[in-house]
């Protein structure tokens, strides 16, 4: 009897097998990427949101990375895929570096603001995200699966923002900065979720064209169903966020799509009518729940009427924003103040009627206008090869698509029309990794696709091959350091969420601990200036000079670290004032000092008048304090504090009608101010 012969695979074929798995790792690392993003949060940080998606972007970005470097490496015949685009990219890239080692903040150019985190790391880390994508997504299957993945992890976030627009929401948050019941979902923000709203609607749509119809078995008829409902919620929940800049985002979006695939929609005729009648019976079942609601914000007609008022309200705030902006790239035209550094300029920069708008309260730290923010950033060229990118990649893919028949056609309608409607977004939104990675995804799945990309071989021992190694190596490089500050923060910021919640348990020896360690793994000011207020607060409640004494060297180095923030000298400056004895101290000589530096700062700043009207008032300079409290009440004229602190100018000066006026103006809005009532009974005597 014959011996059976068993073939072994070959050492060529073991190398091709891993080589394969390898790239279907790297397949997987996107997929990831989009699953993880959008649902990301962290009950443990401060930042519960958008430090966990960076946090999140960076590693599974390395991870990518390590994986495709596998690949290369176990391939006997490993290839690169690349276009001229990548020119464009790399362009961008080199002008963003450039911006961040010019910047008017090193800290901040790197690695972004406090909460938005889109320095240059992040920049690198798109870059990276482009570049695996065009050497990934090689089939329509692979771009088929993308649609698929973000669609159903929409349908998660969609669904979860339903539940809190509904009151439902099983998560307890702090006080939100808007208005009550609006949808934020995994965002943290309704702004911030409607752009990532904007990407996912058309991609749903493309996803429920293209599946078989629903007469094929009751498993296509349950898939059908589901991503009707995913399109269903994420438009409901699109409503409920009361973006305007969002909602014209995804109606540019829709009439991108409807014309891109317009010759495969007709072909279902049925679907088109579930579609467009779920539209129109969503948006009138909220126009008419909504007609109840008490603030206009939440009312879906008053909202889209206010879409006509762009001089009032929050359209007509951000015109003075971009007015500010457009001053910042006055200034800088080529390579900007650096990445994510809008809030740092615009102090400098912001219009009296935009203080006057937000009585003074609130700092623009973005334009709410991606154009304007990144060429305040990164400089006008750098700006004007991510549109050519951006642009071209949207060129490109239309006329691939053009070519395409059926699913394909539908498919890529979807994804070209989501990127079309983020970008519309941004023209009046706010970028975050959260959603913007997404769109990077995108832009080099869709670029993979076409006509343009070559492929050229990696051939040992030429300077091809070298210049490669290179170029893997300083990728991985970046990649590790990015990873490693985006942990560092994230343990920095877990210790400052902790450093709170000690000190507000009065377990202060714990908390002194937790902020030290969260200042030595993620300098910022927001961290600066908590632990000063914390250690002034604390030594005024324990009489305890030698605490303020503390509190005082915090707010420096605060200062020392972002010297162009405003904040950082009022803070100081308070801390300084709760050290004086008399009027004659030469310690309030420091604090006029530093809020004369932070009014330098922050010109048309209030908290800084208000102290030093403080100040004057105590010093006995009654002149002086009116004048900074006539600009605080120009800007906000019920502002208790300013006027509480005129009347006593006034009594100062002997001018009791015009003291009585100013408590008589402060009970016209304020009945109960005891302040105000003692004023008025003292100087009838």
């Amino acid at each position: 009897m014959a011996k059976k012969i068993i073939k072994r695979p070959t050492k060529a074929a073991k190398q091709s097998a891993r080589s394969e798995q390898f790239d279907q790792w790297v397949f997987y690392g996107f997929l990831a990427i989009v699953i993880t993003l959008p649902l990301a949060i962290s009950r443990i940080t401060f930042d519960q949101f958008d430090i966990a998606k960076i946090f999140s972007l960076r590693l599974l970005t390395l991870l990518t990375l390590a994986f495709w470097i596998g690949k290369m490496l176990t391939s006997r015949k490993p290839e690169v895929r690349w276009s001229r685009l990548d020119f464009v990219v790399i362009g961008f890239l080199v002008l963003v570096l450039i911006s961040t080692i010019t910047s008017i903040h090193f800290p901040t150019a790197l690695h972004g603001k406090f909460k938005r985190y889109e320095g240059l790391l992040t920049f690198i880390n798109y870059g990276i995200i482009y570049f695996l994508a065009l050497q990934t997504f090689t089939s329509f299957k692979r771009l088929s699966a993308l649609g698929t993945t973000i669609t159903l992890v929409g349908g998660l976030v969609s669904l979860y923002g339903i539940m809190q627009y509904a009151g439902l929401d099983p998560l307890g948050w702090a006080t939100l900065p808007f208005e009550e019941r609006r949808s934020f979902s995994t965002f943290g923000n309704p702004d911030l979720l409607a752009g990532f709203l904007v990407l996912l609607i058309p991609i749903t749509v493309a996803e429920f064209f293209r599946t078989k119809g629903i007469k094929d078995g009751n498993l296509r008829l349950s898939y059908n169903v589901l991503l009707f409902l995913c399109y269903a919620l994420a438009f409901m929940v699109l409503l409920f966020t009361f973006t305007r800049g969002a909602w014209i985002g995804a109606a540019v979006a829709f009439l991108a799509f409807i014309i891109i695939g317009a010759r495969a929609i007709i072909a279902h005729r049925i679907k088109t009518l579930l579609v467009f009648g779920g539209l129109i019976v969503i948006f009138v079942a909220v126009a008419i729940y909504s007609a109840s609601a008490t603030h206009g914000v939440m009312n879906l007609i008053e909202r889209l009427k206010s879409a006509t008022q762009i001089t009032e309200g929050s359209a007509g705030s951000r015109i003075e924003i971009w007015k500010a902006g457009l001053k910042m790239i006055e200034e800088r035209p080529l390579f900007g103040l650096g990445p994510d550094t809008f809030r740092l300029g615009s102090e400098r920069y912001e219009t009296f009627r935009y203080v006057k708008m937000g009585q003074g309260h609130t700092v623009a730290d973005n334009a709410h206008n991606w154009i304007i923010q990144l060429a305040a950033g990164i400089g006008i060229p750098a700006t004007l090869l991510l549109i050519i990118l951006f642009a071209a990649v949207v060129v490109i893919a239309v006329r691939y698509a053009w070519k395409l028949q059926g699913d394909e056609r539908i498919v890529h309608a979807g994804l070209i029309s989501a990127i079309i409607g983020y970008f519309i977004h941004l023209l009046f939104g706010v970028s975050i990794s959260g959603s913007t990675a997404v769109f990077w995804v995108i832009i080099g799945a869709l670029a993979a696709t076409t006509a343009a990309v070559r492929t050229a071989r990696v051939v040992p021992n030429e300077a091809s091959a070298i210049y490669l190694k290179v170029a893997i190596a300083l990728l991985v490089a970046v990649s590790i350091i990015s990873s490693y500050y985006a942990m560092a923060m994230y343990i920095g910021d877990y210790y400052y969420a902790r450093a709170i919640r000690l000190a507000n348990d009065s377990d202060f020896e714990a908390a002194f601990t937790s902020y030290e360690r969260a200042i030595g793994l993620y300098k910022n000011g927001r961290y600066f200036d908590g632990y000063g207020l914390f250690l002034e607060q604390l030594g005024v409640a324990q009489n305890s000079p030698d605490m303020i004494e503390k509190a005082i060297s915090i707010h420096e180095k605060s200062k020392m670290w972002e010297p162009d923030e405003a904040d950082h000298y009022v803070f100081l400056a308070s801390a300084q004032t709760k050290l004086a004895t008399d009027t004659r101290d030469p310690v309030l000589n420091d604090a006029v000092q530093e809020l004369n530096e932070a009014l330098e700062k922050r010109p048309n700043g209030l908290s800084a008048r208000i102290l030093l009207a403080n100040i004057l008032l105590f010093q006995e300079k009654y002149k002086e304090a009116i004048e900074k409290l006539e600009f605080v009440l120009a800007v906000h004229p019920e502002n208790e504090t300013g006027i509480q602190l005129l009347a006593q100018c006034y009594e100062g000066l002997g001018d009791k009608d015009k003291a009585k006026e100013s408590y008589e103006r402060l009970l016209s809005f304020k009945p109960d101010s005891e302040a105000a009532k003692d004023g008025l009974e003292r100087l009838s005597k």
